[in-house]
């Protein structure tokens, strides 16, 4: 189809590239008007000529030409795996962006679809694409404002494609390759084609900021199936190998200060059902059950103070990963009377995750005195959620990242 000046309901740059190869034929379906945008406008022809008529092609310069359309979808890009100094990614991603954002604003155009990868979300990523996105972003914002939407994506896969890393399994067919593609899923988060087409069809700004768009893993069963076993496994291994420290620290507790040795308290579970917590006490009897931060650091006992340091007071949570109601890694707890937190976690849709003894938002410092920006790491790490990450906040738990929930600095906080 030879491009017009009427409008289009959908116009996409890059649209040689993968992504753009699988998305736009989700996109013309039911006669949608599309329009296709490469700089080679003979390699657009050719992916493209024969699959629907309502798909059009052209070059940037042709971008002039066009009155009107409703949803422009940015996949020109500079990516992460592509050779360049930061100025060259920025020439691209900002500069270059900035001036398809012009273009879309003189069309009056409605949504603007900004695609990036979820590696420039990665905490301390300083690569050229990471920075250049983001400064990207901001210019695009500059030239269009809240017509901006920004969505973030995981690898990219297709039925019967599945991303130029594993292309051989493509050979195999969408049934068998699938199903091999679906341990590679655990690893890292993705996105299929058919979610970003969803998207792309659906109300604009439809996901919290940063709006990321990734396959769901607690729909697959080996995610569940592994992630239950390293807790069914590390739980056993704790009481087992670990009864002589579990009796020495009780022993401790005791003496320390009065009262029990183990704290069980009732915390907001999955589907905010309720369930009951233990851990070894690190503070004195009666203290308030309220959040950690409200507590006063006199409260603590010597022990306690030795126990939070090291996280040795997180043990018995152990019966937790046995009885099912937490994980290894998820948001952390919390009681119900944290209602600021408890609502914004039930805002951001947190409670589909079950609680974890470790998480995201633990290593990156975060912890309950912030309830929103915790809520939102949660969020965060459930899009994010693969078993290398898990893997991550583990290790980083273990090398003394993350010293939980902190204390008032003194009776008077």
């Amino acid at each position: 189809m030879t491009i017009d000046t009427y409008s289009y309901d959908f116009i996409v740059t890059g649209a040689s590239g993968n992504v753009g190869r699988h998305l736009i034929p989700l996109l013309a379906l039911d006669g949608r008007k599309l329009l296709a945008v490469g700089r080679d406008v003979e390699a657009l022809h050719a992916l493209f000529s024969g699959q629907d008529d309502n798909i059009a092609v052209t070059d940037y310069d042709g971008l002039a030409r066009v009155s009107a359309c409703d949803t422009m979808i940015h996949l020109a890009v500079r990516n992460n795996d592509q050779p360049g100094t930061l100025a060259d990614f920025v020439a691209v991603n900002v500069d270059f962006s900035a001036g398809v954002a012009r273009e879309f604003a003189r069309m009056n155009g409605n949504r603007f679809l900004n695609i990036s990868s979820i590696l420039s979300l990665e905490d301390g990523e300083g690569s050229p694409y990471a920075i250049s996105k983001a400064l990207g972003n901001e210019r695009i914002h500059a030239e269009i404002g809240d017509r901006l939407d920004n969505i973030y994506i995981g690898y990219f896969h297709s039925r019967g494609y599945f991303g130029e890393k594993l292309a051989f399994l493509r050979w195999l067919g969408p049934v068998i390759g699938g199903a091999l593609f679906a341990p590679f899923k655990t690893l890292k988060p993705s996105t299929s084609a058919q979610s970003l087409a969803d998207y792309a069809l659906g109300p604009a700004r439809s996901l919290p900021a940063p709006a990321i768009l990734t396959d769901d893993l607690s729909r697959s069963f080996l995610y569940r199936a592994v992630t239950r076993t390293m807790d069914l496994g590390v739980a056993i291994g704790i009481l087992l190998f670990l009864l002589p420290v579990f009796v020495a620290l009780w022993v401790a507790i005791r003496l320390d200060s009065p009262g029990p040795a183990i704290f069980a308290q009732q915390r907001v579970g999955a589907s905010q059902a309720p369930f009951t917590l233990y851990k070894f006490r690190t503070m004195k009897r009666d203290t308030i059950a309220v959040g950690t931060h409200e507590v006063s650091a006199s409260a603590v006992t010597k022990i306690g103070a030795f126990l939070r340091r090291t996280k040795l007071d997180e043990l018995p949570q152990a019966i937790n990963l046995l009885r099912g109601n937490m994980t290894l890694v998820g948001p952390r707890p919390c009681l119900f009377s944290q209602t600021e937190l408890v609502e914004a976690r039930q805002t951001l849709g947190v409670y589909a995750l079950k609680p974890g003894i470790t998480g995201y938002a633990q290593i990156r410092e975060i912890d309950m005195s912030r309830p929103h920006a915790l809520a939102l790491s949660d969020y965060t790490y459930g899009k994010l959620q693969s078993l290398l990450l898990n893997l991550r906040i583990i290790l980083a738990t273990a090398l003394g990242r993350g010293g939980g929930d902190r204390v008032a600095a003194s009776d008077k906080a």
